[in-house]
């Protein structure tokens, strides 16, 4: 796990260095950031959009690279109280994950088969919402979004390999294990460090792109 936080941290600093805040910020409702593989800082994949509102998040997420007829899910991580983190307002996974004050988890949001290169996902989380926890489905406490409009934001690719039929697609497109075999591939959280970790094979599944919306609050 601390692998895992101390790759995300550097892939946040990479994107604050690369993209000057005034380009991320589109206004206190929408955040503008590049997605990222897991384990490469830039040049950027494409362009992610997130629209913060008193109800939920909604996300935009084009990418390029996935592989063709492979089974993807989004996933909005949060930090529903950065005023909490160590740094407040910058969050740092390898510090604040599991920090009760912080209130952190990760939410389904979305999900897609991959058709082509270039890829557009779309999603939304609502606010008091359990059953989408991440948490919850590996059996932990979940934690809900209350702080839509000043939660620190990672939007997350989560590949589930080869596209399935049927059953199996279905839990592809809607959960967090759906069709993967355990451990997944990449690091002990299953964030992929490589290209080869990057699923392939049915049953194999990891995350592997990230893209970062700090707090407004913070701004």
């Amino acid at each position: 796990m601390k692998q895992t936080r101390n790759l995300l941290a550097s892939l946040a600093l990479a994107t604050l260095v690369a993209v000057p805040t005034a380009a991320m910020a589109g206004g206190k409702n929408l955040s503008k950031s590049p997605p990222f593989w897991t384990f490469e800082a830039p040049p950027p994949l494409g362009s992610t959009n997130l629209v913060r509102t008193k109800h939920g998040l909604f996300a935009k997420f084009r990418t390029t690279g996935l592989p063709a007829g492979h089974a993807v899910t989004l996933w909005i991580m949060f930090f529903d109280n950065p005023e909490a983190c160590a740094m407040p307002y910058a969050c740092n996974p390898d510090a604040d994950v599991g920090q009760p004050g912080v209130r952190f988890d990760f939410h389904y949001a979305g999900a897609r088969i991959v058709r082509r290169n270039r890829t557009t996902f779309w999603g939304y989380l609502p606010i008091n919402e359990l059953s989408t926890s991440g948490f919850a489905e590996i059996g932990a406490p979940p934690t809900p979004l209350t702080n839509p409009k000043g939660a620190q934001v990672i939007l997350a690719l989560h590949s589930h390999g080869p596209a399935q039929q049927g059953a199996a697609l279905y839990e592809q497109l809607t959960s967090y294990l759906g069709g993967c075999n355990l451990p997944f591939l990449g690091d002990a959280a299953g964030f992929a460090q490589s290209f080869s970790d990057v699923p392939a094979n049915e049953g194999e599944c990891s995350t592997v792109q990230v893209s970062f919306h700090s707090s407004p609050a913070g701004d």
